[in-house]
């Protein structure tokens, strides 16, 4: 009679995936949208579900359903890209038109390399203002009562997040190495810190880069309807 693999068991999981958690995984595995769009992708195909199928960030809504971000993510760690496809997520080869592409791509660089990688590349996008929606767990009604799902954030504030929290989007991100350690070592460059001036607007260079729909957003959430 063969032993049942533990339900932590590793050698169950494709590539990285063991990097989410297991009860989290399931629920991915077992949703209609991984059905349906991920569960043949590769590499290549799974830019065009992202760009078709993704339009906010986010890990599991109220009820513990997972949304498209989060499962896309696991497709990825399942593939296990190579550094160089990693890179192509990043900067769409410098047109930078998939958004949210390149934040799945950062987070996927805050799961899976080392800690100087992880400063290293995370540090470029500190000047990347483009807007991105978020999912809110708990909705915010506004003063007329309609509900907002979402809120606005930047890359810049992802990247920050990454850096700084424990958790992002439902995933419990690995330790990584104080960056002052790195630097006494020589390993990674101390951070340089983009002072905004007084009458210069943080965010003007981000308008090149938003959708038509992005540039009416006035407040920091959005309803279904933004």
């Amino acid at each position: 009679m063969s032993r049942q693999a533990s339900y932590q068991d590793r050698r169950t999981v494709l590539g990285k995936a063991h990097l989410i958690e297991p009860i989290v995984r399931h629920r991915i595995h077992e949703s209609l949208f991984y059905k349906q769009y991920l569960h043949l992708t590769n590499e290549a195909t799974l830019m065009t579900v992202v760009d078709q199928q993704v339009q906010y960030v986010g890990g599991a809504d109220g009820i513990g359903k997972p949304c498209p971000f989060l499962c896309c993510l696991l497709r990825m760690l399942e593939l296990e890209p190579l550094s160089e496809m990693i890179d192509v997520y990043l900067n769409q080869l410098g047109y930078n038109l998939f958004k949210y592409l390149t934040a799945m791509a950062l987070l996927y660089v805050r799961l899976t390399y080392s800690s100087d990688k992880v400063y290293t590349i995370l540090d470029t996008f500190y000047t990347d203002f483009r807007k991105l929606r978020f999912l809110l767990k708990i909705p915010v009604y506004t003063a007329t009562g309609s509900a907002c799902h979402y809120k606005l954030s930047y890359i810049d504030e992802l990247v920050d997040e990454l850096i700084c929290r424990e958790r992002v989007c439902d995933i419990i991100l690995p330790r990584i190495t104080p960056r002052q350690r790195l630097v006494e070592q020589d390993q990674v460059a101390p951070r340089i810190y983009n002072i905004i001036t007084k009458g210069e607007n943080r965010y003007s260079k981000s308008e090149e880069y938003d959708n038509a729909n992005d540039s009416d957003d006035k407040s920091d959430f959005m309803s279904d309807s933004d």
